[in-house]
């Protein structure tokens, strides 16, 4: 076989891990802390069995927060012609799977929850509640769809996503594994808590069920088998480990595991990640305001000044899911009211995982009732938030972001850009969520040094709307412009539908 060639250049632990994943003959574990590189180790292994004749067929299975990661990283990586198709709740209405061929490197991607999807409605129950089909609809049709497709290759990436034993969709990717030739799981935490080391179970059913960790046991006596426990109050309580080197040796028979301190030739910070949120209950709202001001700017009826005062809030907030209502007597400055909530699930979706990952995460929105959104849904998590807003005074500020750096576990730093971007120290994080942008140059500029000396490799990641305002307000932060003069240079560039 001819040497297989990297369209782009891989780090030194990454080239050891596609190693380790091709000596196994089947694939491996890549448990490898976040920002090492496993996308493009999966990316490379895949394409190494492409050109080899074994696979044509990937399936990517993946948070859904993450899924326009994975077509911008195989885009980038994949040095074979290759097709994708993503498969998430919109894409399973719209396209089939894929035919068969070897010309092409086919990669299917969908999210987790796509196999925890309900079956088809057949009627109601006396109780009025709706009574659903376990033949069809839902997971039952995907799980035929995906057997007949056959993938060659089955990747789950956060595959703790799967380790809880009595989870439809674990049972679920479990039962499909055997369809696969190759298959990889990836993640920075395969056991989410010290006392969880059964989180491997599931994880290793799906990869390599003849592995003798788990092979003739079940979740009882894998529990038994590597842990010591005492029953209290009717429930098991975890006393600690047992046969922990037995554990290690068996692991890491599959896996390539490396830790971010154990890649010096990483570089000191990576490329902004850019999640497109789809717009779904504000879209209405969003295209009727868009659709408008396109008009009036064509007829001159708005000009740049109203714009500068007004407009551009409005369009921020929509996208972030929030809108002001007309005003009233009582309320003659009108109200706040959430109209969607599609950036608060992708922010779930994204915190679920580094929360776990024990990761300390700061994040940016400029509205306050994002914000408050935004702290709720991390007590929902169980972190409690540190919130840094206008108007407080000098010695609260201190204490916050003193808790903040103190805490040894995840934690969230929520702030308005305009309030925390000068003066403060929030070097013991090294991500930061951009959940809606500051028009400020200056403002953004300095909010992003804030977590510049965290000594690791800073992540930032924006969720723009897709297809609006967010994008253009995020282009003009990169070059330094201003918006306002593009927007009337280009107002159809504000239609979600603009090509």
């Amino acid at each position: 076989m001819a040497k297989y060639v990297f369209k782009t250049k891989p780090y030194r632990h990454q080239v050891a891990a596609l190693k380790k994943l091709i000596s196994n003959g089947w694939g491996g574990a890549l448990l490898m802390e976040p920002r090492t590189g496993k996308t493009k180790v999966c990316i490379d292994y895949a394409s190494i069995l492409h050109q080899a004749g074994k696979c044509s067929r990937v399936l990517i299975v993946c948070p859904a927060a993450i899924i326009d990661v994975w077509v911008d990283e195989i885009r980038t990586h994949c040095p074979f012609k290759y097709r994708i198709t993503i498969w998430d709740k919109k894409g399973r209405k719209k396209v089939d799977l894929p035919r068969f061929g070897t010309s092409v490197l086919d990669f299917v991607i969908l999210n987790y929850d796509a196999f925890s999807t309900p079956g088809a409605a057949t009627g109601r129950r006396d109780d009025g509640s709706i009574r659903r089909s376990r033949k069809r609809g839902g997971r039952y049709d995907l799980m035929r769809n995906l057997r007949a497709w056959k993938p060659h290759l089955i990747i789950l990436d956060e595959s703790h996503r799967i380790k809880s034993a009595s989870a439809r969709k674990a049972t679920a990717i479990v039962r499909l594994g055997p369809v696969a030739d190759y298959r990889v799981i990836a993640t920075g935490t395969a056991v989410t808590k010290a006392k969880r080391v059964f989180d491997l179970y599931m994880q290793w059913r799906f990869l390599n069920p003849n592995s003798p960790l788990v092979k003739g046991h079940n979740l009882a006596s894998f529990k038994e088998r590597f842990g010591r426990w005492t029953t209290k109050n009717g429930y098991p309580q975890w006393l600690g480990e047992r046969n922990p080197k037995t554990l290690h040796r068996l692991v890491h028979a599959d896996a390539f595991a490396v830790s971010r301190d154990e890649c010096f030739d990483l570089p000191a910070a990576f490329p902004d990640q850019i999640i497109h949120v789809d717009l779904e209950e504000s879209a209405k709202v969003y295209d009727q305001m868009a659709e408008d001001m396109v008009a009036k700017i064509s007829s001159g009826e708005i000009t740049e000044a109203s714009i500068r005062l007004v407009q551009n809030l409005r369009f921020s907030q929509i996208t972030s899911g929030i809108a002001k209502t007309a005003p009233t007597p009582d309320r003659p400055e009108g109200r706040t009211v959430r109209i969607g909530s599609e950036k608060l699930r992708v922010l779930e979706d994204l915190l679920t995982d580094w929360l776990d990952q024990e990761e300390k995460i700061v994040i940016c929105a400029r509205f306050r009732g994002d914000i408050v959104s935004i702290a709720q849904l991390c007590r929902k998590l169980k972190v409690e938030p540190e919130v840094l807003v206008g108007g407080q005074d000098r010695t609260e500020r201190t204490k916050m972001i003193s808790s903040f750096r103190a805490k040894s576990g995840p934690a969230v730093f929520i702030c308005n850009p305009q309030a925390g971007s000068e003066g403060i120290d929030l070097r013991t994080a090294s991500t930061m969520v951009w959940y809606s942008l500051t028009n400020s140059f200056v403002n953004y500029t300095q909010m992003r040094d804030r977590i510049a000396l965290s000594g690791k490799a800073n992540r930032f990641v924006f969720l723009l709307a897709r297809g609006t305002y967010d994008e253009l307000q995020y282009q003009a932060l990169q070059d330094d412009s201003d918006i306002v003069r593009m927007v009337m240079a280009s107002p159809e560039r504000l239609l979600r539908n603009f090509k």
